[in-house]
Formats: C-alpha cells, structure tokens, sequence
C-alpha cells in the first residue's frame, strides 16, 4: 500500500509538471497573437494562476524526496521539482520581457500568496525577486517604462520586508530595490537629489542591493522615504490608496504594517500625493461602514497629514457630504483641523465655499469638479456647520483672529441667504447663526453675546422680516463694546464696498454695518 501511494504522489508530480506545461505553450502563443491586449493580459493571468495554484498544491521537497526508493530516483525527483519551478519562474520571465506592464501579475500573485499559507512561499517570493531583477536589468535599455502597476506592487512587497519568515522578508527587501531601479526609469527628469536616502547614499542602480535590502527590512522609514522619492506621483498615490484598503485586512498585524508605513509615507511626501478627494471619500466610506473599526485613529492621521499639504482639496471634499453632518464628518473635520499649520488656508478655503450662496445651480465658483449627482450648491451649509467645529479649535485660535472680518461678514451673508431656504430646508437653516455665535465666544467677545442675546437678537435671526434690523443690532453691540478687532473689520468693509458687483443684500448689509461701526472712527 505504501508504493502505491508513493506511486499516486509521483504521477500527482507529474501532473502538475505537463499542466505548467500547458500552460506556458498558451502564454508563450498568446505573446506572438494579434489579440486585444486587455483581452491576453486576463487570459494570461488566468493561466498563470491556474499554474501557481498547481504549485502551491505539490508536496514539500522532503516529502517528493520520500517517494525515491534509490539514490538515483530521488535525484530524478529533486530534478522533476525543480523543473517545475524553472517552468514557471520562465513563464513569468516571457510575459514581463515582451511587456513591463505585465508586472501586474506580480502583484496578483502576492495577494494569492496571502491567501495561502504554503511552504512555497519563500521560494515563490525567491521567483518573484528574479524577475523584478531580469525587469530591472531589461529596463536600463530603455528611455520609459510602462510598469503603471509598480505603486500598487510596491505596497505589496513592503509589508512582507518585515515578514516573520526571515527568507521571505529578505526576497521582498531584495525585490523592493529591483523596483526601485525599474521605478527610476520611468522619468529621466530627476536629479540625483531624488535618489539618495535619508543618509544621501544612493539607492538606485546600487551595487550594493544587500546593504538596501538589509535597510529596509530593519527600518520602514527608509522604505517610506525611498518610496517617495522614486516613485512617481501617480504611482505614489497608487502605493498610498493601496495601504489604506489594507487598514481594513482583518490580520491585524498587516493592518498595523500598513498603518506604519502609509503614516510614514504621508509624514515625509504626502504633497506628492494626488486624487486627494479620493483617497478622504474611501475613508469616511469605510469609517461610515464600521465607525468601531480598529484603525480608525491612523484613517483620521490620514486626513490630518492629507490637510497639511492639500487642505483645499481635503476641506472641498469634506463639504461636499449631506448636510447635516454625520458623526464620522464631524470626527473627519476635527482631524482636518488638529493643526495650526494648515488653519489659514482651510479657513480661506471655507470663505470661499461660504461665497455660495444655497441652493442656487454651481458653477465655476467653487473651482472644483464635484463628487454628488445633485446639481445645487448645498456646500455652504455645510462650511457653515463645520465652522462650528473648525472655530473652537486650539489649533485655531490664531487663524479665528487673522480672519475674523471675512468670517464675520460671510456668516452673516449666509444667515441672510438661509432665510430663504427656511420654508424648505427648516433643520438645516441655523448653522450659519450657530456659527455666527461661536465666533464671537471664540474670539473673546462673550460680553458681545451676552448682550445680544439679551435684546433677543438670536430668536428669529434668520428671518427675513427681522434680518435687517438685526444686522444693525450687531453692528452697533459691536460698536458700543469697542470690539478690538475694529481696526481690521473697519478695513475689510471698506473693501467690500468698493469691490465688483454683489447681491443686492449682501450690499445693503454691508453699507449697515460700515454705517454703524464708523461711528467707533468718529468718537
């Protein structure tokens, strides 16, 4: 019985040998084919995962060792095995020599990787080292590269740089730079500065990949750094989006990687980064999904470094959510906000938006392509609502006082413009007033509140019948408390009046307030 079972495993070896076989005949005649390119890529890869998930089935070495019952058997056995594996290591050598773009399989067979726990895994990360290298080698020869596929590859191959299999980490370090050398072929237009490391050695086209390899196992900063150097921005915020999606793995430990090297990455060169809108929408998507998830601090870190380099793309996008404003945007807003840094330009940004009116068809004002179906501009309620987060900031404070002129007549203008919204919108008609009353307290004038809110000024503000004499209310409780910000809102209305066109009521409001605060002037 234990020959023929032996026998079965042998003939189980050879069945895997003629299918990679098979296979590979398919892939080589699909290269010299005429069919869509798109179409062969798919067949392709169809094929060579049918051939990996023969691989990973086969028996271990010392097992196929076992079936020999000479010396000479188990030598023809070793020889079968090993054939089988240069079948398939050539296979992939074929596809990336006729066409880079073909790395993207690469990448798919990490992910099957993952998915398996095989004892091939070390020697599947060995092949995949070897033709990154053969893709480096071939790649000096050319002046572009088409390899779209290296940022999502490379996010792939830096959470296995610090694998608990130390042969596995060592073909994923050693397969990085191989990238990296590929990656620097893409562009010819980048100095010398953007190949070094943190220690100005150089990383690309080194002779000395040990060395980098060994830097990268040890220290996710070099990777983050080196990243970011070489790969292209495209390319960078492919390597960025990928990392994110693996904040939802449920292996905790490669959440956690990917959370290390995504931050890092960020920390160092998020500017680079592109389709920032994108990569804010993912997270509140997934935050909505699972507002408990287990990385959700490190989404929130996202949106904050996302917001020191691109805050008008960060703030755009966090505005252009329903109104009124979910737990998870509130939480996104106040990451947004928990530096000082970036708080000018979020808070011009929000002016901007607060330019619009609600309710009213958009157009160019925003200067951005929205994500929403709905063709009315509802993104200033929301900059309204989220200026009541923004304001009470301690990251803030310094801006609230630079901007408290354009803030305060902008608030106003859109509890005027809320007014009309007021039959239709009635549960969204008031952030504009609650922000209105947040800048005050927040800028020192809660004497100023105190008074208002005893002649009643907050009841009805919004209220068309009542808004101009309020308007005047404030204007003079401002002017009688000697508010010290006169100086700057003084010159800010007189700027106001004498700019372009505007609507008739934010016109009418202006001349009231010039009217009444000038009067602090004349005293």
């Amino acid at each position: 019985m234990k020959w023929h079972h032996m026998e079965h495993e042998a003939r189980s070896l050879l069945d895997v040998y003629s299918g990679l076989l098979s296979n590979q005949s398919v892939i080589l005649a699909m290269n010299s084919s005429f069919v869509d390119p798109l179409r062969q890529f798919e067949s392709q890869l169809k094929k060579i995962q049918s051939s990996f998930r023969m691989l990973v089935a086969m028996p271990s070495l010392d097992k196929v060792k076992e079936m020999g019952s000479s010396n000479e058997d188990i030598e023809d056995l070793e020889n079968l095995y090993q054939n089988i594996l240069n079948i398939f290591e050539y296979s992939l050598l074929n596809l990336v020599s006729t066409d880079f773009y073909k790395l993207q399989i690469l990448k798919e067979m990490l992910v099957w990787m993952s998915e398996d726990s095989s004892y091939l895994q070390g020697r599947i990360m060995m092949i995949i080292n070897r033709v990154l290298r053969f893709a480096a080698w071939k790649a000096r020869g050319h002046t572009s590269v088409d390899a779209p596929c290296l940022g999502v590859l490379a996010a792939e191959l830096s959470l296995l740089c610090s694998h608990d299999n130390s042969s596995i980490a060592q073909q994923a370090s050693l397969g990085m730079c191989h990238l990296f050398d590929i990656a620097k072929c893409q562009h010819g237009d980048i100095g010398e500065s953007n190949s070094t490391d943190s220690k100005g050695n150089s990383v690309l086209f080194s002779s000395n990949v040990e060395f980098l390899a060994k830097k990268f196992r040890h220290d996710k900063h070099e990777i983050a750094q080196t990243v970011g150097q070489t790969l292209l921005p495209s390319l960078l915020t492919d390597f960025v989006r990928s990392l994110l999606m693996k904040l939802s793995s449920p292996d905790d430990k490669i959440a956690s990687k990917a959370a290390s090297i995504l931050t890092l990455t960020l920390t160092f060169h998020s500017e680079k980064v592109t389709m920032v809108s994108k990569i804010v929408d993912a997270i509140y998507k997934q935050l909505c999904e699972n507002c408990f998830h287990n990385m959700k601090c490190d989404m929130l870190g996202v949106i904050t470094l996302l917001t020191r380099t691109s805050p008008k793309k960060v703030i755009f996008q966090l505005m252009d959510y329903p109104v009124p404003a979910d737990d998870t945007l509130i939480q996104m807003w106040q990451a947004a906000g928990s530096e000082a840094t970036p708080a000018p330009r979020v808070l011009k940004t929000i002016l901007l938006i607060l330019k619009g009116k609600p309710g009213e068809m958009e157009d160019s004002l925003t200067e951005k392509k929205r994500f929403s179906l709905d063709a009315t501009n509802m993104m200033p309620l929301a900059a309204s609502q989220a200026l009541c987060t923004f304001l009470p900031l301690g990251s803030y404070k310094k801006a609230v006082v630079q901007f408290f002129p354009q803030l305060l007549m902008a608030l106003m203008f859109q509890v005027s413009y809320s007014s009309e919204l007021s039959l239709m919108l009635k549960d969204r008609t008031l952030y504009a007033q609650d922000a209105l009353r947040v800048l005050l307290n927040c800028s020192g004038l809660q004497q100023v509140d105190i008074i208002l809110t005893k002649n009643s000024f907050w009841d009805h503000l919004s209220e068309e019948l009542y808004h101009r004499y309020r308007v005047y209310l404030l204007a003079k409780t401002l002017s009688d408390c000697n508010f010290p910000q006169f100086p700057e809102t003084l010159h800010y209305l007189y700027k106001l009046s004498v700019e372009g066109p505007r609507r008739s009521e934010d016109s009418l409001m202006i001349v009231i307030f010039l009217t009444e605060v000038s009067f602090i002037d004349c005293e």
